[in-house]
């Protein structure tokens, strides 16, 4: 009589032990590889915008747009195509119509339509969401259009109640410099809801998760555990900059840089507000 051959329970179960083993043994070096990868994508995505941004100051007399301080500051025409807003000392804002042309984040018909591309977003967050708060949150309710990186041109022209004794020191003046940044992932604090934003955190990203005028299936993340974030300086280099764990962002339970013992704000540190609150 013909005897099959055939693995035995044991052996099955001996297979699976190891198999679940080595997953076990891969999967965090998967994980820090996917990360770092993000990381290296975003760094790229960072780039494409330093080099609009030179491709715009070389059509516009080498002059830089100026930072855009807080909610509430009109940075943005209400349509696209309106003229852009200069600020009181006549320097032109970050704005849309401005920038476009160059990186093509946003459709031509954007007053219509609302859409933004993946450009507006760090790969390690969700573009879905991303495009679903500009369309519906952003653009309609505040003429305001956030995204993903914080410009930092023209700091010379802030006041010192509007930032630390840093940031003029860190941040880009009136010309690019290989040693001052020109813009960064964002790294925010929004004191109207307590929430904090961030592409890059143990949990994963972050972005205005208290607001109740938010889009469905918001990511939620109780513990403000960024990471850190890339940087991009005015000759166009990127660097990646991690974020001291000890000094995280505030919890919501204390939510105010100014109860964080300075350690997010004060002279030395890198925060542009006054109110919604940049940090680098």
């Amino acid at each position: 009589m013909y005897k099959r051959r055939a693995f035995t329970l044991i052996e099955l179960l001996v297979v699976i032990s190891i198999i679940a083993l080595l997953l076990a043994i891969l999967m965090p070096s998967l994980r820090k590889a996917k990360e770092a990868a993000m990381r290296i994508s975003c760094g790229s995505r960072l780039k494409q915008w330093g080099t609009a941004i030179q491709m715009y100051i070389g059509d516009n007399d080498g002059k830089l747009m100026a930072i855009v301080r807080k909610w509430g500051g009109n940075p943005y025409p209400h349509y696209i195509n309106d003229r852009p807003q200069k600020n009181n000392r006549g320097v032109t804002m970050w704005n849309i119509a401005g920038i476009n042309p160059y990186i093509g984040a946003f459709s031509p018909d954007y007053e219509a339509n609302g859409i933004a591309t993946d450009m507006v977003t760090c790969p390690a967050c969700s573009g879905k969401f991303m495009q679903e708060w500009i369309k519906q949150i952003n653009w309609p309710n505040h003429d305001f259009v956030e995204f993903a990186y914080s410009y930092f041109g023209r700091a010379d022209l802030l006041n010192d109640d509007e930032c630390s004794e840093n940031a003029k020191k860190a941040l880009v003046g009136k010309t690019l410099s290989s040693r001052k940044l020109l813009m960064a992932e964002i790294l925010n604090l929004d004191y109207s809801d307590s929430s904090y934003r961030y592409n890059h955190g143990r949990g994963g990203w972050s972005w205005n998760e208290m607001n109740y005028w938010n889009p469905s299936h918001t990511a939620y993340s109780p513990d403000p555990a960024a990471t850190g974030r890339s940087q991009l300086f005015g000759d166009c280099h990127v660097e990646w900059k991690n974020i001291d764990i000890v000094q995280n962002l505030p919890t919501m339970d204390n939510p105010r840089p100014q109860e964080m013992r300075g350690e997010w704000n004060g002279d030395k540190s890198g925060w542009v507000g006054p109110n919604d609150t940049d940090y680098f």
